[in-house]
């Protein structure tokens, strides 16, 4: 990748603040910010966290190793700043899509929730769209569903925050501002894990020594879609 030119280190002729490429310090920094990001998802989505180095980052996003400590401690910093990228790219496309289906500008505050007859579709739109961020991007996929797994305790609890706030989406569209029971709780966070583990099975699955049957998206999200639509008619109202 061609590396990306930056500003020679602070001098008498280049003082601190001055104005570079029509960027300041600060839109340049969050430039290079973005740029390892970038990068992030290219290496961990294609060759996994564990074989990665902070080098290997750098060369791919065309920088000094002296840029990525300037935003990141190390690379598990910068695997949580991939993460949660990923989510929020997710996330917004997910909201959109049931939006989109419900008439509301801003699904995620509703005061009384989806209606009843327009669970299913609002379902199915807003799981279609997160399985096809995952399926257009298989960068995605691998840094949510498995390279964030396991890696340590602080990452653990990005991830729990993540699927946590999944589950405040679910409710939120179930049930708009009513203020949910603990049993309502539960059964959020339930789907969202039984949506998490059918995509982990899927792309798994779909690796070239897998020996499991990989199952089309479609009858998965069929299935996601069963699922929600009974757990709203028993769990959520």
């Amino acid at each position: 990748m061609a590396s990306v030119p930056e500003p020679a280190p602070s001098t008498s002729a280049n003082p601190p603040g001055r104005r570079y490429g029509g960027a300041d310090p600060e839109q340049r920094r969050e430039r290079r910010r973005a740029a390892l990001i970038t990068a992030g998802l290219d290496v961990f989505g294609t060759d996994g966290y564990a074989r990665v180095s902070v080098k290997g980052i750098c060369d791919q996003a065309g920088l000094t190793q002296r840029y990525f400590y300037e935003s990141f401690a190390d690379r598990a910093a910068l695997l949580v700043a991939v993460y949660e990228d990923c989510v929020a790219f997710v996330r917004a496309a997910t909201v959109q899509a049931a939006a989109g289906i419900a008439d509301a500008e801003l699904v995620e505050t509703t005061t009384e929730g989806v209606p009843a007859e327009r669970v299913p579709d609002v379902t199915r739109a807003a799981l279609s769209a997160f399985m096809s961020c995952l399926a257009d991007d298989p960068r995605r996929a691998r840094v949510m569903l498995v390279e964030v797994v396991g890696v340590s305790p602080e990452i653990e609890r990005v991830r729990m925050r993540a699927i946590h706030d999944w589950a405040a989406l679910i409710l939120a569209l179930a049930r708009g501002a009513r203020p949910p029971s603990d049993r309502e709780r539960l059964a959020s966070v339930g789907l969202v894990g039984a949506v998490t583990q059918l995509l982990v099975d899927w792309y798994v699955a779909g690796a070239e020594e897998a020996d499991t049957k990989r199952f089309a998206l479609d009858e998965i999200l069929d299935v996601c879609v069963e699922l929600f639509v009974a757990a709203y008619g028993r769990l959520l109202t």
